[in-house]
């Protein structure tokens, strides 16, 4: 039964998508479809979300009134930083879906901006675009999403998962994969182990604390940066090594230039670590550059684990050990997942986990045996 929605101002406020959405037993961007006439709804269901939105005296906004029937063939992707190649190739599986489909691919990329991502977004919305694929830069701050969803177009996440926004997200476990890159070095040996990455502007630069127990602890949201970090001090905290907060070392994303700068503030400690966990693909070139400006060798000198299996990192000498994930894969998912939606798919959100793998080559090297305890 339809309920009585009241206004700050003790008025029955205007009904929303949503409200209609929960009224009809549907999702939102099944709402939206069905009212807007836009996209693919079964007849059934779209009689039975209007219904709902006659009981709730429901009428469309200008926006929603504007969305055609039929659509226009073309998704939307907005990544991070598309010069990385982890997004490159990931739009390389969204095209060849999208290509399959009949569809064309839009690009646009948020520089890692929450400001710039909603002004994608709305000029995606615009154009008329039949589902988004996006690389959130918030898991919180999302109404521009959920607004995307209201009228009628699905989004799909890639490489983060929003516990606040009902849609299928795309991911890899990244605490699991720093975890074992971090314990792969704790058993060769190593006790002091550094670590190096980016990580994203929103985050606060306190995001390590010591416990009244002594133990190192990471506060944030969950995303790829912050989860890595707990794999990190996971591992240490598992084979007893010490944790510290100056070997954790990072710059924000777009500052890729800092991240030398902070390679070498690791090897300048006065106890320097014997082994760096380089947690991004940035990160992982930005510290084999400083280790080789330093003239040191790897891994007489120091182990590195890197993360992102590209090519360059089986050219070097010596190859480097790396976390490998298939952002190929990711991509083709994402939007398998998003085309499923479009055609119709009105099941809850689902949070694809894909897995990683430690690829050991020739970058580490073994110290004293180490046991867990």
């Amino acid at each position: 039964m339809a309920s009585t929605k009241t206004g700050a101002q003790g008025g029955r406020r205007r009904p929303t998508v949503a409200d209609v959405a929960r009224e009809a037993g549907v999702s939102v961007a099944t709402a939206g479809r069905a009212l807007g006439d836009y996209g693919r709804v079964g007849d059934a269901l779209r009689d039975q979300v209007r219904a709902a939105a006659a009981r709730l005296d429901y009428s469309p906004n200008g926006v929603a009134r504007s969305m055609r029937s039929g659509g226009t063939r073309t998704i939307g992707f907005v990544g991070v930083d598309i010069s990385n190649p982890y997004f490159a190739t990931a739009m390389r599986g969204i095209c060849d879906v999208a290509r399959k489909e009949g569809y064309e691919a839009i690009l646009a990329n948020s520089d890692d901006r929450l400001d710039i991502e909603r002004a994608a977004v709305k000029v995606l919305l615009e154009k008329q675009i039949e589902g988004i694929v996006v690389a959130p830069n918030a898991v919180i701050d999302v109404g521009h999403l959920q607004r995307a969803q209201e009228l009628g177009v699905p989004v799909v996440l890639l490489d983060r998962h929003s516990g606040v926004l009902d849609a299928d997200s795309v991911v890899i476990d990244n605490e699991a994969a720093a975890r074992e890159a971090v314990s792969h070095l704790l058993r060769l040996g190593h006790r002091r182990i550094g670590m190096l990455l980016c990580v994203d502007p929103s985050e606060s630069p306190e995001l390590l604390r010591r416990a009244g127990t002594g133990r190192l602890e990471v506060h944030g949201a969950a995303r790829p940066s912050i989860d890595r970090i707990r794999g990190y001090v996971a591992a240490m905290d598992q084979y007893g090594a010490p944790t510290a907060a100056e070997l954790i070392r990072y710059t924000v994303v777009g500052e890729a230039a800092h991240l030398e700068r902070e390679a070498e503030a690791l090897l300048d400690l006065p106890e320097p670590p014997t082994a760096v966990f380089a947690a991004d693909n940035v990160a992982t070139q930005g510290l084999f550059t400083a280790v080789r400006g330093r003239g040191l060798g790897i891994p007489d000198d120091i182990s590195m684990v890197g993360f992102d299996d590209l090519d360059w990192t089986t050219l070097v000498d010596p190859p480097l050990t790396v976390v490998a994930q298939s952002p190929m894969d990711m991509g083709r998912i994402a939007a398998e997942r998003l085309f499923a939606r479009i055609k119709g798919d009105d099941s809850p959100g689902e949070r694809i986990i894909l897995p990683t793998e430690l690829i050991v080559r020739s970058s580490a090297a073994g110290r004293d045996a180490v046991h867990t305890v």
